[in-house]
């Protein structure tokens, strides 16, 4: 500490200074919040933004997510911390619900949330025209992959994507360079194995969707790869029983190469985790991309390391939670090395291997340091035993803590062999360091305080406060008076004024320039004190709204008005058409026979079926042309960056064709890959788009995109409430896609050894996964490698025909993309003979059961109603 410097005036001036360690470049840190408490081990831990969910309308509904209330403090305590807050209202919207949402959107606004992240596309255009002064992220339910989807996402008003998790780095560096969007991608936490948006397995089989932040993560439980006959293929390979459960991804190493690339956010995955989780993966990050900052400027240098984690944090990285850890698709395709076969939830890190065990106790020979109150799980021939550790010896004594090589002494009452691995799944000294940096009234998160202090007796105090790149001036509103005794010291005003408590504030540096001995009473230092904390982080808020109430209330109701009389402008006429989507020309050939008037052609190309090429698509149209037919070429659900490329000079080629034919886009990237080719070609979105209310109908009309098919968990009252003309279809037969993904089960199993070029098992099919009630769920792998999972029952909803009809439907669709040409021309006679030939509101019941009775026997694995009764809300 410096000594008070001797002046002639008798003044006294003294300065000490704390400097903060410096942050880490221009990737922001992004960190999950779901809870209170896993906000403030964000922030506190270093991240540049949270991302957290309200009560409602987030992905995440199993977190304690935040009231109104507890939102406004975190914005508050955030800003006051200069870190952003994004507010998740990443769900389907349900026309009902929008009046609750306007007022959650216009809360969010006012409170100062920096930006909401949004998935569905009817949100995105009310939010375009109700609210443009707030920021839009597009959340990776959007299923964005391209460079075309991110292009997209800039007409409709985002201002940064979420990309899917599925891209490789080389993709990711595409995407980056052609737009001007900010690019989050995720480094960190649990994977999906569906490319999110597009998973309905939870929502099919229990009726918790993805979509509305109920998934109950079917991924995560057991199955068995079966064949035609039932036979488990991978009986004996000691492969694990979690087909479908990924590890978790960790790009902490990558993180040079993500800058490198153009990514502008590094998202950690964890609103379900708890806060030490968060702590833990948030501090990590940080110091990994301050470590990223050092090399790379002693690099300039000509030296420097590439190493981002000390051995200690890749430990803790391990420790606080994993499945084993995967870099997914960022550098290859990892095939089986993206899954954790054995376990689905927390695999811990090694910690020896018992050396006995009986009457009660285990020991072990420990490969790293076991403390009491640790958790601990042994892997046993039978399964895996946990235990909590109470009663820890070495050597016959009781200890607090062992060391790698110690052999230790545990109360055990469970079944373990010698040999037997033995895992550290909770780590009692690394969760106590997490809640400490997160602790109430012990925030580190500050910024420095320069004050300084000047007055002689009878004038007022004058306290200047520099801070957050601020400076301001206030006054004591009482005079100084000179002292008789205890006049302002140094030491005493260091201590009144820097009591900064739960401020992102800490004294640094204090200047004191009084002259002669002189006194204020402590309240009104308090005050100044107060005062000039609040002063400064007044600048940290957004100050008067630029959209009062009143406009905002005007705009929603011009919106609204918009919406009416866009459904009006709809034609309210239409005969009623069965679509009939199939994958081949045998299936073409059985929909023709059945005297089918509206075919839809191709979609994916699976590996069991010969498919439908471009040319053969050609002489499809060509062909329902001459017959009258009206025909849509549909394209895949998911196309990466190169296959869009490839898809380009498809349809250059076909735009080219004498009858041009009408396309089927399933992803924004499609849709705007089609407008850039030709914005004049005839458009219809599939059911993949997650069309879910007016709003979104809205958009895609005036996108002029002609039919648009509604999402199949729908309700039949919502579908009620959007029916009304010829511009939408909905799925009534067929088989349910629950799932595609990269990842392909068959080929990861069966496929052949790690980097050799994969055998196609597949082609020996069909597949199935088997659950636990033994449902065996087929499998389809198309000709881009990727895996469709289907529900075991067919949707059929013949019997609700006449409701349907009533609601105003005009198109129905049948999707038979696996059935055979027999099936299929049976199944479109039967659904034509009720919708387009007789009146389906007055079918005879004696009818209806003879043909339910029908297609049972074409369809032996039985039928579901899917979400036409139970819906998703």
């Amino acid at each position: 500490m410096d000594k008070p410097k001797d002046r002639p005036t008798d003044k006294r001036i003294e300065t000490t200074a704390f400097a903060p360690e410096a942050g880490g470049g221009h990737l922001e840190l992004l960190a999950p919040a779901g809870s209170w408490e896993a906000f403030k081990a964000a922030v506190e831990n270093g991240a540049d933004a949270v991302y957290l969910g309200g009560k409602s309308f987030n992905a995440r509904a199993g977190a304690a997510n935040f009231g109104p209330e507890e939102l406004r403090s975190a914005v508050q305590y955030a800003h006051e911390r200069r870190v952003k807050v994004y507010v998740t209202v990443n769900i389907l919207v349900a026309d009902r619900e929008f009046p609750e949402l306007i007022e959650y959107l216009y809360a969010l606004y006012s409170i100062g949330a920096d930006a909401v992240i949004l998935q569905d596309p009817g949100v995105a255009w009310l939010m375009r025209h109700i609210m443009p002064e707030m920021e839009i992220h597009a959340s990776t339910q959007m299923t964005v992959n391209t460079h075309w989807g991110v292009r997209r996402l800039e007409s409709m008003g985002f201002a940064r994507a979420v990309l899917a998790r599925e891209l490789s780095a080389r993709e990711m560096a595409e995407i980056c360079a052609a737009t001007p969007l900010a690019i989050e991608v995720f480094v960190h936490g649990a994977l999906c194995i569906c490319y999110s948006g597009q998973c309905l397995m939870s929502s099919f089989i229990g009726g918790r969707s993805g979509n509305r932040g109920t998934c109950a993560q079917p991924c995560r439980l057991s199955y068995t790869l079966v064949d035609r006959a039932g036979q488990d293929v991978l009986a004996g390979a000691n492969l694990g029983d979690h087909l479908l459960s990924p590890r978790d991804l960790n790009l902490a190493e990558e993180l040079g190469q993500l800058r490198t690339i153009g990514v502008d956010s590094l998202k950690i995955e964890g609103r379900m985790k708890r806060p030490e989780y968060v702590a833990t993966v948030t501090r990590i990050y940080r110091r990994a991309l301050r470590r990223l900052e050092r090399v790379e400027s002693e690099r300039v240098e000509g030296s420097g390391d590439s190493g981002l984690l000390e051995p200690e944090e890749r430990r803790e990285l391990t420790q606080i939670f994993n499945r084993d850890f995967t870099q997914a698709y960022f550098l290859s395709h990892p095939g089986a090395e993206l899954m954790s076969y054995k376990r689905p939830n927390n695999r811990g890190t090694r910690l020896g291997r018992v050396k006995s065990s009986g009457k009660g106790r285990l020991f072990l020979k420990l490969e790293s340091e076991l403390n009491q109150g640790d958790g601990v799980e042994i892997w046993t021939g039978q399964g895996h035993e946990g235990l909590s550790v109470t009663g820890l010896r070495v050597a016959g004594h009781s200890v607090s803590r062992a060391q790698a090589g110690d052999v230790v002494e545990l109360e055990f009452n469970g079944r373990s062999s010698p040999g037997d691995r033995v895992f550290k799944t909770h780590d009692a000294v690394l969760m106590e360091k997490a809640r400490r940096s997160f602790q109430e009234g012990k925030e580190e998160r500050r910024y420095p305080l320069t004050l300084t202090v000047r007055g002689k007796a009878g004038v007022k105090l004058e306290l200047e406060a520099s801070g957050l790149g601020r400076r301001l001036v206030v006054h004591s509103g009482g005079l100084l008076e000179n002292a008789r005794q205890r006049p302002l010291t140094v030491d005493y005003l260091r201590r009144q004024l820097g009591r900064l408590g739960t401020t992102p504030f800490f004294l640094e540096t204090l200047q004191v320039d009084l002259e002669g001995d002189v006194i204020l009473p402590v309240s009104e230092l308090n005050e100044l004190r107060r005062s000039a904390v609040a002063g400064l982080l007044a600048g940290e808020e957004s100050g008067t709204l630029r959209l009062t109430p009143d406009a905002y209330l005007r705009r929603v109701e011009k919106w609204t008005q918009r919406l009416r009389a866009g459904r009006r402008a709809v034609p309210g006429t239409g005969v009623r058409l069965v679509s009939v989507a199939v994958a081949d020309s045998e299936g073409l050939e059985g929909a023709l026979e059945a005297g089918a008037g509206r075919i839809l052609l191709g979609g994916e190309r699976w590996r069991s079926q010969k498919g439908f090429s471009p040319e053969e698509v050609r002489r499809a149209v060509e062909r329902c042309h001459k017959l009258g037919v009206e025909s849509v070429w549909r394209l895949p659900r998911i196309l990466n960056e190169g296959q869009s490329a490839d898809w380009l000079k498809i349809l250059k080629q076909a735009a080219l064709w004498e009858i041009r034919p009408v396309l089927m886009v399933a992803n924004l990237g499609e849709l705007e890959m089609v407008k850039t080719l030709d914005p004049d070609w005839p458009l219809e979105a599939d059911y993949a788009l997650n069309v879910f209310n007016g709003a979104g109908i809205d958009y895609f009309l005036r996108e002029e995109v002609r039919v648009i098919t509604l999402s199949p968990e729908l309700h039949h009252e919502q579908i009620g409430r959007l029916a009304g003309g010829s511009h939408l279809e909905m799925l009534v037969f067929g088989d349910l896609e629950m799932m595609v993904s990269e990842y392909c089960p068959i080929g990861a199993a069966l496929g052949g050894k790690k980097g050799e070029t994969c055998t196609g098992p597949c082609r020996q099919g069909p597949y199935f996964l088997r659950d636990r009630l033994k449902y065996d769920f087929p499998l389809e792998t198309d000709w881009d490698c990727r895996m469709h999972l289907f529900n075991v029952k067919i949707l059929n909803l013949y019997g609700e025909l006449g409701q349907i009809a009533a609601m105003g439907i005009k198109k129905i669709r049948l999707q038979l993309v696996r059935s055979d040409r027999e099936r299929v021309r049976q199944v479109v006679s039967l659904f034509r003979a009720a919708w387009e030939k007789g009146d389906p509101e007055k079918q005879d019941a004696k009818d209806v059961e003879k043909n339910l009775q029908a297609l049972a026997g074409l369809y032996p694995q039985g039928f579901t109603k899917g979400h036409f009764f139970r819906g998703i809300l």
